[in-house]
């Protein structure tokens, strides 16, 4: 098994032979993995797939829980959106990673992420509270069907407090969007024909549209690809979306799969999920709306936690019941509860804080030999 750097040093050429990257932002990726373990976390999921077979050989070897999973699933990789009716939905939204892993990949690696995200100081709540409600969520979601959750009371059988997510203020988003040096205007020339198509594809036939390039685009674990915003109107009146890179999953790499695709589409089409309509996937690119109220979860923004704002719980439970939601386009709420039986008794009812605990020490280990710069 190569080391961190080494191991990086082959993903990154391989991801190169799937699309052009920046350099500059591939070397703005290596020194924000060297803030934290947390965010080291975000940026390798390429490690994640090499390693989760030798830290967890027993829950990576249970081939009857394979699954269209999530993959890069980690506590800030939830947000918002607005659908087709224009109501408000929670939920997960970055499938970039979507690949088959059984079942326990995407919650020991949540869990990892919680573990982390405790460590960092941005959640105050026990570990062994975060992984209960973790799973109870994950089964209410069974035991209901499945539902998306819709903010503003649109769900019925969410059974949980609602997670925390205030829209930006319109004014402060499109300042940040706009800005001349992070985001500078180019010329409809300097974009891929591909991107322009999907751009004009997006908005009414004769919009006119401003084109920029993102030099310090938000995320970790896509940073380094290129990425380009189409705007139009004024002020708060304003319409945008964004164009990204789309690159098969590093499992494929780690596998030698080197013709296998992109599974995102085929994960978001089969998943209980009430869409963004403005998400679209076209060969190798894709786009995606840009809005003060289509947000990510950023923890260490959210309120502190006190008596009367304890939404930690709630929190939690949600990631839970909308993990459930992407795989149950796999497999039935049956199959899923009698999966998770199955762990409890072949594994230990510990089997979820056990593998997370395992594979936080091999994060530690790879952030301790990362080089800080």
């Amino acid at each position: 098994m190569n080391d961190i750097i080494e191991s990086t040093k082959q993903y990154e050429k391989w991801l190169r032979e799937q699309t052009d990257v920046s350099e500059k932002l591939i070397e703005r990726k290596h020194r924000k993995m060297g803030d934290s373990p947390f965010e080291f976390l975000r940026a390798t999921f390429y490690r994640w797939v090499e390693l989760w077979p030798e830290v967890c050989p027993q829950l990576a070897g249970r081939d009857q829980d394979v699954l269209l999973a999530v993959g890069d699933l980690h506590t800030e990789n939830f947000g918002t959106w607005r659908d087709s009716r224009e109501r408000l939905v929670w939920g997960m939204n970055d499938f970039d990673e979507a690949c088959e892993l059984p079942l326990t990949s995407d919650l020991v690696r949540l869990g990892t992420s919680a573990i982390l995200a405790v460590e960092a100081g941005h959640l105050t709540t026990s570990l062994k509270k975060i992984f209960d409600v973790m799973l109870k969520g994950y089964r209410a979601c069974l035991k209901a069907g499945g539902k998306p959750v819709l903010l503003g009371g649109g769900s019925t059988d969410y059974p949980f407090a609602l997670p925390p997510g205030e829209p930006e203020e319109p004014g402060e988003f499109w300042k940040k969007k706009l800005d001349e040096e992070d985001f500078p205007v180019v010329d409809e020339i300097d974009l891929p024909p591909a991107v322009v198509g999907l751009f004009r594809a997006s908005f009414p036939v004769g919009t006119k549209l401003e084109f920029r390039k993102q030099k310090k685009p938000g995320g970790l674990g896509s940073l380094g690809r290129h990425r380009f915003t189409a705007v139009t109107g004024k002020k708060e009146e304003r319409v945008a979306r964004e164009v990204k890179a789309l690159v098969p999953s590093a499992l494929y790499w780690v596998k030698k799969q080197p013709h296998r695709l992109s599974q995102t589409a085929s994960l978001l089409q089969r998943a209980i999920r009430d869409p963004d309509p403005y998400f679209l996937i076209q060969d190798q690119w894709m786009l995606r709306q840009l809005a003060p109220d289509a947000i990510k979860i950023k923890l260490d923004e959210l309120p502190a936690v006190t008596d009367g704002n304890a939404w930690e719980v709630p929190l939690f439970q949600a990631m839970g019941w909308e993990t459930a939601n992407i795989h149950l386009g796999s497999r039935s709420p049956r199959a899923l509860g009698e999966a998770l039986d199955a762990l409890a008794s072949e594994e230990g009812d510990n089997w979820l804080s056990e593998a997370a605990e395992a594979m936080v020490a091999t994060v530690r280990e790879d952030f301790k030999a990362w080089p800080k710069t």
